[in-house]
């Protein structure tokens, strides 16, 4: 099975009608097949329901035996061969679920994790999550609005015939209850939009604090905050049963006024007949076998009309899973069409590069700068002031709002995403490692790597005699995020995987920050090594790890206030020289006595 992913963009009912109905046109033959057992089923169950009148007015008056042990044995056979029917029919309808799964599923995922940056730091993973459960209830009226239109169709029309051949007056007073209905369900139409919403809603601010809450559950313990963050998912869940509870009172409220109704009319049509039987005008058992009938015609048209309610639940999933799958995509339509450059070893041009986080006040102003083919430059300064910002500029996570960037002569605009990643590696502050073995994460984005060329980085990276202690040594298994390792030990398993990568352009945000001094100065020798001819960009809090870079640039307030060697920033006694006077008061009077040693 194929997951199909294509959706297309649309208003709520459009999004509704027309995007997620259009997922069952790859399943004609699999519906052809339902509803050919349903019209079996069907055929069956109204052949069933005369047994009652060949029993009453035919069998039984004319005392004919062996026609009554001939006939029940043919209605038990019917019954058995239709209970089969009905099995193969749930496992079709299984089936189509399981299909209609795969791309309401998938397919969200994948719209998702093709998103940009920035949707991500706008949402909850957990309410992202808690929409999955809105595609199972798009999943549940696509295939009930298909399967009930096609088949209860059919059966209305059939049962309506055949109930109008045997008694018309009885047949009119059928009528009634099947308007009653109609009236019932619409008149809660807007009530139950409104608690489904509401409900949603709910049950999404539960699942984004339950996630919150247990990701940061050492920063809880810590704190002793079990009993406030148990009190704050006590609040959202009261909140979320009591709209489930809202919804199952209107639910139930309607549904028994629908009972009550269908109660009364079945009382009302065997008395009616009751008298029609006393007059002569039907035998019993025709009145009997009318009665049997009855549920081929009313079940159908109460399916039929118990659309609205589902459609309803279903539109409001619709518009919140459209919300997602209306946003524009990272990578463009004509991203395929977009420059695919051989290397990227140029110079990096930043010119008048302005960028904000939605709405907010600019993050980076006026961004002028060039790093030259092979140069090592550092970004520093105080948190905020937008150092990472910029490298994931470079990375196209987010998109400058003035100014260009170019690499190499182009412009990162025209660059392809997945050419441009291709050829940079990030050394992130948050190692990520995923649920697998040790030799699966080192080869994250790279498939084909062998074995060797792990050992080989992990070696560089000086990990791999730690991984040698383990006894499944890489095929150990990393438990969620890493937990079973040291932040030391993820850093080293992140620069593993950027030697790897044997980018162009490499970047280290704070790569070494979690390293002793001893195991930092043995990574930052491999990494001057292994960096030798690559574009590299360090950021870094610590000033000692970024003294032999070739140029060292200074930020504040998303701004470039100096820039120059290290030397040279000491010499000039602006923002560099303060940081590294309060950061390394030991070192600085060294430094300094030299720098002026040199100036004579």
């Amino acid at each position: 099975m194929t997951p199909t992913t294509k959706f297309t963009k649309g208003n709520e009912t459009k999004g509704l009608f027309n995007r997620f109905f259009s997922l069952l046109k790859p399943q004609k033959r699999l519906l052809v097949n339902i509803f050919l057992a349903s019209i079996l089923i069907t055929i069956l169950g109204i052949g069933g329901s005369f047994y009652f009148k060949f029993l009453l007015d035919d069998i039984v008056p004319n005392n004919l035996t062996t026609t009554l042990h001939i006939f029940s044995i043919g209605i038990v056979l019917l019954t058995v061969f239709k209970v089969l029917t009905e099995a193969f029919r749930t496992q079709l309808l299984i089936h189509l679920g399981q299909k209609l799964d795969i791309p309401l599923m998938l397919g969200y995922y994948n719209h998702v994790i093709n998103l940009p940056m920035n949707f991500f730091g706008t949402r909850e993973v957990g309410e992202i999550i808690s929409r999955f459960n809105d595609a199972s209830k798009i999943r549940d009226a696509i295939s009930g609005a298909t399967l009930t239109m096609m088949i209860d169709t059919f059966m209305v029309i059939i049962g309506g015939i055949i109930l109008y051949n045997q008694n018309h007056t009885l047949f009119a007073l059928t009528i009634i209850p099947v308007i009653l209905y109609g009236i019932i369900v619409f008149s809660f139409k807007k009530a139950i939009e409104e608690v489904n919403r509401e409900t949603m809603q709910s049950n999404a601010k539960l699942t984004s604090y339950l996630v919150e809450s247990l990701n940061g559950i050492e920063t809880v313990k810590a704190f002793n905050a079990e009993r406030e963050v148990n009190l704050e998912t006590e609040k959202r869940f009261v909140k979320l049963i009591k709209n489930v509870f809202k919804n199952g009172f209107i639910n139930n409220l309607q549904g028994s006024l629908k009972s009550g109704v269908k109660a009364i009319f079945a009382i009302v049509i065997l008395w009616l007949g009751g008298m029609q039987v006393l007059k002569g005008n039907i035998s019993m058992g025709e009145l009997l076998t009318f009665n049997a009938l009855l549920a081929y015609f009313l079940s159908p048209i109460e399916n039929i009309i118990n659309l609205q309610p589902m459609l309803q639940t279903a539109v409001v999933a619709g518009e919140r899973l459209g919300e997602i799958l209306d946003l524009e995509l990272e990578k463009s339509v004509d991203e395929d069409k977009k420059i695919n450059p051989q290397s990227l070893k140029g110079t990096i041009e930043f010119k008048g590069v302005d960028f904000r986080y939605g709405t907010r006040q600019l993050v980076l102003k006026d961004i002028n700068f060039n790093i030259k083919p092979g140069e090592k430059i550092a970004l520093v300064g105080e948190s905020g002031s937008g150092k990472t910002t910029l490298v994931k500029i470079l990375m196209k996570f987010y998109e400058h709002e003035k100014g260009e960037l170019l690499i190499s002569g182009y412009n990162i605009k025209d660059i392809n995403i997945e050419s441009l990643r291709d050829k940079i590696a990030y050394i992130s502050q948050e190692t990520f490692l995923f649920n697998g073995t040790i030799i699966e994460n080192m080869s994250l984005g790279n498939p084909y790597l062998t074995y060797e060329e792990i050992i080989e980085a992990c070696k560089k990276a000086q990990i791999h005699d730690f991984v040698n202690s383990l006894p499944l040594r890489y095929n150990t298994m990393i438990e969620e995020n890493g937990s079973n390792f040291s932040g030391g030990q993820k850093q080293r398993f992140s620069i593993a995987r950027a030697i790897l990568r044997k980018p162009e352009i490499l970047i280290m945000d704070e790569a070494t920050s979690s390293l002793d001094s001893i195991t930092e100065k043995s990574i930052e020798k491999t990494m001057n090594e292994f960096s030798e001819g690559i574009t590299t960009i360090v950021i870094a809090h610590r000033l000692s790890t970024i003294m032999r870079c070739d140029t060292i640039y200074v930020m504040d307030k998303g701004e470039i206030k100096e820039s120059g060697s290290h030397k040279d920033l000491l010499k000039t006694g602006g923002m560099y020289y303060e940081l590294w006077k309060d950061q390394l008061p030991e070192v600085y009077y060294e430094e300094v006595a030299a720098t002026k040693e040199v100036g004579k």
